[in-house]
């Protein structure tokens, strides 16, 4: 075994990307840098032949790509957290293995920058995106308006602006991890909030991968709506509270935008008693995160929420 320190880990995980793993391993392998460099790539008992296709890239580069074949399927996001603790690097760039890395100058270019910037615990670029549905899809991504972000960005965005696929970050996650960190639904988003305590982030413009879009992708498989909404509001509460309330005043500003989003997004399509019901019981977050009783607010959320034909007939008036 070869016991050189790497500068950078790429941590990939996968399962069932039989269709997508050897481009997301290419993209890492076609890398052109001046330093060491380890691969990997945790495969989550994939049923398909995708532990094939890592098995033959691990024979022609035994010196950079490490597989981990768990003997049960964990989970993507226990697989996550096991794959990244074998991660030895200075750094670990992140790959998930249905995305692929367009650039060869891309670890080149963020160890760069992070060498020459010790300051920042995180960089990122943006990427392409590729749909492989009949679907049409939003960009999932907010593209930064400046390059310079800190933890109060990552909470108050309403879309994640750090790509996966770019993600590249000092190996400084805390041992043993937070609880709110072990219990997200949203690994990504804990990682940024983790790493952002610690210090800035930095994007860096340009395009160096590939998100797909595909029926068979973890996170685009799972119930987004209104229950991921408020897995995300629960994770943000007990991340405030791992702080120490340090962000208390972002964290409830943000928690109040979210009140807001369950209370009218959520309930849109909902009638009668479920409507009643799924707003009482989503309420007191609102009530909990205001700044204050606001009366007119809170006549406009009632006429909006159960009495909606009142504002069309105004607006015909």
């Amino acid at each position: 075994m070869n016991t050189e320190q790497p500068l950078v880990s790429v941590c990939t995980i996968s399962y069932n990307h039989e269709k997508y793993i050897e481009r997301a391993i290419q993209g890492v392998v076609e890398q052109r840098y001046n330093f060491k460099v380890e691969f990997i790539i945790g495969d989550d008992c994939s049923k398909d032949g995708t532990r094939d296709i890592i098995r033959r890239y691990q024979a022609q580069y035994p010196d950079l790509i490490f597989p981990l074949f768990p003997e049960k399927n964990l989970g993507a996001k226990q697989n996550a957290m096991q794959t990244m603790k074998r991660c030895r690097g200075k750094y670990i760039a992140f790959l998930e293995g249905d995305d692929f890395w367009t650039d060869p100058t891309k670890l080149q270019r963020q160890a760069d920058f992070m060498e020459a910037n010790p300051e920042y615990m995180i960089c990122f670029t943006d990427v392409d995106l590729m749909n492989d549905t009949a679907d049409q899809h939003p960009d999932p991504f907010t593209k930064p308006d400046k390059e310079r972000l800190t933890i109060e960005d990552v909470i108050m965005t309403e879309r994640v602006f750090i790509p996966t696929a770019t993600l590249f970050f000092r190996n400084q996650l805390p041992d043993p991890l937070p609880q709110f960190f072990r219990d997200a639904n949203n690994g990504d988003i804990a990682i940024h909030l983790v790493m952002a305590d610690q210090g800035p982030i930095r994007y860096l413009p340009g395009k160096t991968a590939v998100y797909r879009h595909h029926t068979g992708g973890v996170t685009k498989t799972r119930q987004f709506g209104g229950l991921a909404y408020r897995q995300l509001f629960g994770m943000y509460e007990a991340a405030n509270a791992h702080f120490g309330s340090k962000y208390d005043a972002i964290f409830r500003r943000r928690l109040g935008q979210m009140s807001r989003t369950l209370l009218m997004y959520f309930s849109r399509d909902m009638q009668g008693m479920e409507k009643l019901k799924y707003v009482l019981a989503n309420s007191g977050n609102y009530f909990r995160y205001s700044e204050g009783i606001n009366l007119k607010e809170m006549s406009y959320y009632t006429v909006t929420l159960f009495f909606p034909w009142l504002l069309k007939s105004k607006k015909n008036r």
